[in-house]
């Protein structure tokens, strides 16, 4: 995997920062009403009215962190490379929304990311393992999980990743919030090997 130096040189060099935003964000807010305290805006039911709080973690460029900025949520997004960040606050700035940018490198540091901070939490294309209680103790009651990136039916396709320690196994994201209700779940298998989970916690 790419050291922090070389994630920040990807970042400075602008890599990541036109990606459009992941179709799996965009499915999953039609369950965003299910959030408690959802109130929609009256001429935008696709908003809420007053700002619930998400965490957009391994956040990159920050095309997760933004959308979900426009959609109306109070976002801190969250990277180990100030590159990141520093391209993050450059988007928000540009499509005229906030962000609260944080930088932590869960891997190495033994922080957390709170305790029923956050209404929403996603992660897209990042995998620790130690990070998937992390996320059940950051979510309030009723919160939903938000979680996207490589299964094992990657290892059929060339390029990154190559590591079966960097992907999901089949089924894996079930078996680790078994508590959660799960709202969509999908596994991909052509092109490219991902899985995807849209899960509340209870």
């Amino acid at each position: 995997m790419p050291s922090a130096a070389e994630w920040d040189e990807r970042f400075a060099r602008g890599e990541h920062a036109g990606s459009a935003v992941d179709p799996f964000l965009v499915v999953s807010s039609r369950y965003w009403p299910l959030l408690p305290g959802w109130t929609p805006v009256a001429d935008d039911p696709a908003k809420p009215a007053a700002p619930l709080k998400a965490l957009d973690v391994a956040c990159g460029a920050g095309r997760h962190a933004v959308h979900l900025a426009e959609a109306g949520f109070a976002v801190t997004a969250m990277d180990f490379s100030p590159q990141a960040l520093t391209a993050a606050r450059e988007v928000a700035r540009q499509r005229r929304v906030s962000i609260n940018t944080m930088q932590r490198d869960l891997e190495t540091e033994s922080g957390d990311l709170g305790v029923a901070c956050f209404d929403l939490a996603a992660v897209f294309f990042y995998l620790h393992r130690p990070l998937f209680p992390m996320l059940t103790r950051c979510l309030r009651s009723g919160g939903l999980l938000i979680y996207k990136t490589y299964s094992v039916d990657q290892l059929r396709y060339p390029g990154r990743p190559s590591h079966r320690m960097h992907m999901l196994e089949h089924n894996e994201l079930l078996r680790e919030f078994p508590s959660f209700r799960v709202l969509r779940y999908e596994e991909e298998f052509e092109g490219k090997g991902t899985a995807a989970l849209v899960a509340q916690k209870p």
